[in-house]
């Protein structure tokens, strides 16, 4: 049995594995143990999708990109109890049975605090196990500051950078980078890859506030279909009336580098205008922004108004 540190040091590779999660580190390894010839590999998910953070049209889309490089999933399902049987017999709580060679725990990360002895330094820890933090990342104690993983939420090595160079600045007085961005881009390194930032089309309409969505296929793009990209998809979510941009999701090929045009945009305020009036290079990835616009565009009339 693994998780994901240790998984690292396998000497050999199995001819079966089971994942139990299926959020971005069970995608993750799922895709990367398929495509190095596993025989088997079934990824285990208590709730009904996987990346339950995402979109779901993304993870929609990304679940049927798994499944056709021959990943099996169990959902919503879990790990009842783990029996040796030559290798392992996993019995799930619906009962199935799985015969595997190795079982991967990819159930979720927590910031490695237990044992620091940080309340012997005064620092609080919530009941959570996390370290609260002020606007600079101060921690209760004035000169001790935490950023990373041990703050909770996405474990996301952009983000934990971003914190310590704002604690950092902070605590020399250096005089810039004030805060973190207020956008922060989340990127899932599967096959396809996945990346978004902003709000999501459920998260909108759970909250009861008017949106709408615009899309362009990679297919639908010369430089898609020269790369033979035929899943990938870039999904712009603009508020409304007022065409803000609120959210980018792709999914596709380069999807962590394509998400970056629209991580600017929205820091910078961008609308649907920016991007039908933005001229793009022929043939790129990138102008799918304007087509994904125009798509938007097309269901809606936007008020010029924020």
């Amino acid at each position: 049995m693994y998780d994901s540190d240790t998984i690292l040091q396998m000497e050999r590779l199995p001819r079966s594995l089971t994942i139990a999660g299926g959020g971005a580190i069970g995608c993750e390894y799922a895709c990367l143990f398929k495509v190095l010839g596993l025989d088997t590999l079934g990824v285990v998910n208590a709730g009904g999708r996987i990346l339950p953070f995402a979109d779901a049209e993304i993870a929609g889309l990304l679940r049927e990109a798994m499944e056709s490089l021959g990943v099996e999933f169990y959902a919503p399902d879990s790990v009842e109890r783990v029996e040796p049987s030559g290798a392992l017999r996993v019995v799930l709580r619906s009962g199935t049975r799985l015969e595997t060679d190795a079982l991967l725990a990819a159930l979720g990360r927590r910031g490695n605090v237990a044992g620091s002895k940080l309340e012997n330094a005064g620092v609080r820890i919530d009941e959570d196990g996390h370290v609260p933090v002020h606007a600079h990342f101060q921690t209760n104690v004035p000169h001790i500051d935490a950023a990373g993983d041990v703050l909770g939420g996405h474990a996301l090595s952009s983000a934990a950078m971003a914190e310590a160079r704002v604690a950092m600045v902070h605590a020399f007085d250096l005089g810039y980078k004030p805060r973190v961005g207020r956008c922060l881009p989340i990127g899932v390194w599967t096959i396809p890859e996945v990346s978004m930032v902003g709000d999501t089309e459920q998260a909108l309409r759970a909250n009861g506030v008017a949106h709408v969505v615009g899309r362009c296929r990679y297919d639908a793009n010369p430089r898609g279909l020269l790369i033979g990209e035929r899943r990938g998809l870039l999904k712009l979510i603009f508020s409304a009336p007022g065409g803000k941009l609120v959210g980018v999701h792709v999914i596709g090929d380069d999807a962590c580098e394509l998400v970056a045009p629209g991580l600017v945009a929205m820091t910078l305020g961008a609308t649907c205008a920016t991007f039908i009036d933005t001229c793009f290079n022929y043939p790129s990835l990138a102008d799918m922004y304007k087509y994904a616009a125009c798509d938007a565009m097309g269901r809606v009339s936007f008020s010029t108004t924020s």
